[in-house]
């Protein structure tokens, strides 16, 4: 039985290949009819669209000869009779139904005399004129007929050409030159338009000199874009390869040879079919193109009768073969495929890890390259936005993965936003490629609906066997090196052992840093801001860490775990709670009220509930809204533009001020500044640290400034600790100081002794923060 069926699929596929050949066959026939018949009708269409432009310039010409010397007459002329000229050229005009306008110029181009429905003012200096790309001086040099490019007329509603005829005198010098205007409107397009198929197909004149259109009929999406911009020189040169392939011959000797040409050429708009012919009387090329496509449904249109019965005779044989093992096979792998793979994005799941990790491990003899992909900012989508729109977002990351990964590798999705991306036989080098492509690829902007925003990628990469042995330690492995590369995101980072340690490190404050802010081990510190007379504008608020483990932890290495976990609405929460709580004490103790500068993450921002926390913050504590800033980091522009600028807007009106915090080294936007309630730009240490030895970071500083002052908003210099550099600033128009050279960060005992001290003295004394 088994032997039969083997002998019944034999007999089914010698039956299929017989008949496939015979339909091949065919269709191949009818296929070059069709081409052959279409390739006739553009000959027509060139043959009367040549007849048709040399019929027309012929009558300029007859014309232009016709009244050439009467013309040459008035120009040579002692005392040159304009009324006379005007009238000759009206005359002129009368009996020339494609005219739009005459004129006649002298060789310097200044014109003599033009039609009653132009004016010499109107028209200028013919050489010099907008229009004219050479073809005065052609003219003056030739006897023949000279065409400028095509030009829309608005008040004729008409494409126009321009066309140059010296006069010459008896002696044969050129005295002056005679241009009128043709119009296209009607009549080039009465006698082509008829021979043109309903779509897909067009013909036109083309100018040999600069490539430009000099007649267009057929689709045009944009008539103005087609006359203004020539032919791509890439398009030119591959028609120019093909007419010389088909024909055996150059492009000069095709021009000289006055017949027809016909090249298939592909296009950006596809596949095409050229048929050309060349004038050599006013140096144009008379083409026709038609679409592959219209073809294609000929040929479709009379081949699919033929195909349907084949298809369907030979897939009622197969149904009847195969029906029961189909159904089977069928399900059976659905239900695999369903238990290994991800719903949303269809890539294989942890399921799919778990039962092919040998596979996938073990398909090349060189091991293979992990690459653990994490998304930057994903989490705000879906908190901003909805689930809804974040699976939208993973749909589309998961295509520009696949687009860039190919075949080469194998992709999970771990879970969430996380990527598992497996690299057999690659090397180091490779592997690092792929990956930053990938951040590339997924860093450009989304557009989803009606959103458009920006995300990014963190890359962590590990090697099997070198780095671990087993795919959970790889896995493992891959992840720690991905913490390290979202440090500065948009990033890729190599496993390597020392890793171990940092991943511990940050495992551990991670666990601490609940506590810590529950046991009190943060606390604040308050560093002065000083204007330009040397008195007291504010402080900033800075949360420090004093761990009883492992003693101070610096805030750039406890903030981001913040971030990175989930914790920085509660300490940011803490922060608030208490620099609100010792401002408040200092300033009735001081009896004074100061600006208060508080820093402010967007994951803070953007959380539900911070508006409320804010304002009723503000009223516990009876501060000020108005002198209290919030600093946010320029991150604040990878977000959704127009939620940011409404959250803003918001705190706005609650009378509190925004300052843009390290402004110039992070996404700064002028545009989108432009449209941010800011009031404060906030300059980087990394500018004032190099800003006398270094011309680019003192020119980037004084612009910073600049940009402040035109745009009427505060400028504030952070990290000044040197006179020079305050020296500086103050020569650049900087408003506000901040840094080592006025005072140290304190606590906030320390910061009203300060305050106690200092605030009398007279502008511009230096505040020395170890008095």
């Amino acid at each position: 039985m088994a032997k039969l069926r083997q002998n019944i699929w034999f007999l089914f596929a010698l039956l299929f290949a017989g008949s496939c050949v015979l339909l091949i066959f065919f269709l191949h026939q009818r296929w070059q009819l069709v081409v052959q018949e279409h390739s006739q009708q553009q000959q027509t269409q060139v043959q009367q669209l040549t007849s048709s432009v040399q019929s027309l310039l012929s009558v300029q010409q007859v014309l232009a000869d016709l009244y050439h010397d009467q013309l040459v007459q008035l120009v040579q002329s002692e005392q040159l009779d304009v009324e006379q000229g005007t009238r000759l050229l009206d005359h002129l005009m009368h009996n020339n139904r494609y005219a739009t306008a005459y004129a006649v110029a002298r060789p310097d181009g200044d014109l003599l005399m033009v039609s009653s429905n132009r004016s010499i003012e109107q028209l200028g200096n013919l050489r010099r004129y907008a229009r004219d790309h050479g073809e005065f001086e052609q003219a003056l040099a030739s006897e023949k007929l000279v065409l400028g490019r095509t030009y829309y007329i608005e008040p004729l509603d008409a494409w126009t050409f321009p066309v140059r005829k010296s006069l010459r005198s008896s002696d044969g010098k050129a005295v002056a030159v005679m241009a009128l205007g043709v119009s296209l409107k009607s009549e080039l397009s009465d006698f082509v338009t008829p021979l043109l198929l309903p779509k897909r197909n067009n013909v036109a004149l083309l100018r040999q000199q600069d490539g430009y259109y000099q007649f267009f009929a057929g689709e045009a999406p944009n008539t103005a874009e087609r006359y203004q911009t020539p032919i791509a020189l890439s398009v030119l040169q591959q028609l120019q390869a093909r007419l010389a392939k088909n024909s055996g011959a150059n492009l000069q000797q095709l021009r000289l040879s006055e017949e027809t040409y016909s090249a298939w050429l592909t296009l950006p708009e596809g596949r095409i079919q050229a048929v050309i012919r060349y004038l050599p009387d006013y140096q144009l090329w008379a083409v026709s193109k038609l679409h592959s496509k219209v073809m294609q449904e000929a040929f479709w249109h009379s081949a699919w009768r033929y195909l349907l019965v084949f298809f369907l005779s030979q897939l009622l044989l197969f149904f009847l073969v195969r029906t029961i093992a189909q159904a089977d096979r069928s399900r059976r792998a659905e239900l695999l495929f369903e238990a290994t793979h991800d719903q949303l994005t269809g890539l294989p799941n942890r399921n799919y890890l778990r039962q092919y990790k040998e596979q996938l491990l073990d398909s090349s003899t060189d091991g293979c390259y992990l690459l653990f992909l994490d998304l930057d900012n994903f989490k705000t989508i879906n908190d901003s936005f909805g689930h809804e729109l974040g699976d939208a977002v993973l749909r589309e990351v998961t295509r520009r993965i696949k687009a860039q990964v190919g075949n080469s590798g194998a992709i999970v999705r771990h879970g969430g936003d996380e990527f598992l991306i497996f690299q057999p036989a690659a090397t180091e080098q490779a592997t690092a490629q792929l990956a930053n492509q990938l951040i590339e690829q997924l860093s450009s902007p989304y557009q989803i609906d009606k959103l458009r925003f920006v995300l990014g990628a963190s890359i962590g990469m590990a090697h099997y066997p070198n780095d671990a042995n087993q795919l959970n330690e790889l896995i493992r492995a891959a992840d720690v090196a991905m913490y390290e590369a979202k440090k500065t995101k948009n990033n890729i980072y190599l496993y390597n052992k020392p890793l171990d340690a940092l991943y511990q490190r940050r495992f551990a404050i991670e666990q601490r840093l609940r506590a810590a802010m529950e046991q009190k081990h943060l606390f604040m510190v308050y560093q002065p801001q000083i204007d330009n007379e040397g008195q007291l504008y504010g402080v900033e608020a800075l949360v420090r860490w004093q761990d009883p483990i492992d003693g101070f932890i610096p805030p750039d290495q406890f903030v981001s775990v913040a971030e990175e976990s989930g914790q920085m609405p509660q300490l940011g929460q803490f922060i608030m709670q208490q620099a609100f709580a010792d401002i408040s004490t200092i300033q009735h103790q001081f009896g004074q009220r100061f600006q208060l500068s508080l820093n402010i993450s967007v994951r803070q921002l953007l959380h539900s509930d911070f508006l409320t926390l804010l304002r009723s913050k503000i009223q516990q504590y009876e501060l000020l809204a108005e002198q209290l800033t919030l600093e946010l980091t320029e991150s604040i522009l990878i977000e959704d533009h127009n939620h940011v600028c409404q959250l803003l807007g918001n705190i706005k009106q609650l009378g509190c001020k925004v300052s843009m915090d390290d402004f110039g080294t992070g996404y700064s936007s002028l545009s989108m500044l432009r449209t941010l309630p800011v009031d404060e730009l906030k300059i980087d240490k990394s500018f004032i640290d190099c800003i006398r030895d270094d011309e680019a970071c003192r020119n980037m500083t004084a612009s910073i400034i600049a940009i402040g002052q035109r745009m009427k908003l505060l400028t504030i210099a952070e990290g000044v600790e040197h006179d020079y550099e305050r020296e500086l600033l103050l020569q650049m128009g900087c408003q506000l100081y901040q840094g080592y050279y006025f005072a140290k960060p304190m606590p906030a005992a320390q910061l009203l002794d300060y305050l106690q001290s200092h605030t009398q003295q007279p502008a511009g004394t230096k505040l020395n923060p170890e008095q």
